[in-house]
This record gives structure tokens, sequence and C-alpha cells, in this order.
């Protein structure tokens, strides 16, 4: 009976573990994947960096759902609970970020997938495209800036939340949550229209 106690916190131990290790994992990729495309964004990228572009994109992409799957079991399965973070204001502040961050990559990816479309189709009958253009280029790298701002701000909202620094019992889930679903679909939308609409000019020769 003296080691049930043990035995049980152990058992909850190791996927609690498993949890916050494929979260930090995704963080970094996210960063790395966003560093590696910062990088490369250039005017007069070649069709290999234009490549490594479109893997770390992916790579970025699949990092942030490893980030959103681990989060919400460390939420609602392990740590502090959902009754805690439902409650703490900083929480919904680093849900804010996640969501602004996820919905400024619709424009780099949307792009990314265009381009790559239109590469081969033209590779298919033995043509070549021109590399995305100056004023395009400086707007996904602008917009990738952005992102590695929020995301640099995501672990002090972390660290705080996890102290329960600003916890308000009285605080409903809804009012935290508002602003996430609003920044999602106000900036999802945003990006995703200015993406579409974009009409880029023809690289200089």
């Amino acid at each position: 009976l003296a080691s049930a106690a043990p035995a049980a916190a152990a058992s909850d131990a190791v996927p609690s573990a498993i949890a916050a290790y494929v979260h930090y994992l995704g963080l970094i990729v996210v960063v790395g994947a966003l560093v590696t495309e910062r990088v490369l964004l250039k005017p007069d990228m070649d069709d290999d960096a234009f490549d490594l572009l479109a893997a770390a994109d992916i790579a970025y992409g699949v990092a942030g759902t490893l980030i959103l799957a681990s989060g919400y079991f460390r939420v609602t399965q392990y740590g502090k609970g959902w009754e805690f973070y439902a409650h703490e204001p900083i929480f919904w502040v680093k849900m804010t970020l996640f969501a602004v961050v996820g919905a400024a990559s619709f424009f780099p990816t949307i792009k990314i997938i265009q381009h790559a479309v239109a590469k081969k189709n033209a590779e298919d009958v033995g043509e070549t495209i021109p590399p995305p253009s100056a004023s395009l280029v400086a707007r996904m790298a602008s917009i990738v800036n952005a992102e590695l701002l929020a995301v640099a701000s995501i672990p002090l909202t972390a660290a705080l939340m996890a102290r329960g620094v600003a916890y308000a019992d009285w605080l409903p889930w809804q009012a935290g949550a508002f602003p996430v679903v609003a920044a999602l679909g106000g900036f999802g939308y945003k990006y995703v229209f200015e993406a579409l609409a974009w009409e880029d000019e023809p690289s200089q020769a």
C-alpha cells in the first residue's frame, strides 16, 4: 500500500514527460524552421534554396501540429490541469500568440505552395520560371520576422503562467478563449486573402 501512490505517480510521469518532450522539441523545430526560412528568403534564390525553403515550411507545419497536440494533453491530462489553465489569463495570452503565429504562416505557406506547383508544371514541359519577386520575398521575410518575435515571447508567457502569475479564479474560459479565436480567424482571413490576391512582379533579369 505504501508504494501504491509512488507507482501511480510514476505511471503518469512517463507520458507526462513524453508530452513535455514533444512540446519542447516542436518549439525547437519551429524556431529552426523559421530561422532557416528567414536565411533563405532572398530575391535571387535558386531552385535548391527554394526546395529547402519548402522543406523548412513543411517541418514548421509538422512541428506546429506536434506543439498543439502535445499542448492539449499537457493542459487536459497532465500538469496543473484544465481548471487551472482555464482561469490563467497568461495562458490565454500564450494561446493568442500561438494563434497569431499560426495565422501569419498562412501567407508564406500559400505562396510557397503556389510557386512549387508552378515550378513543377514548368519542369514537366521543360521550362523554368523566375524566382519569387523581390517584393514578395520582402513581404514573406517581414512576416517570418514577426513570427520569430511572437515565438520568442511564448516561453516567457509559459514561465509566468506555470507560476500562477495573474491567476484569476473569476475569469471564465470563454473570455480567455475569445481573443484566441478572434486572432486566428481575423489574421487567418487577412493573410489567406492577401496571399491569394497577391500579384507577383516579374523578376528582373
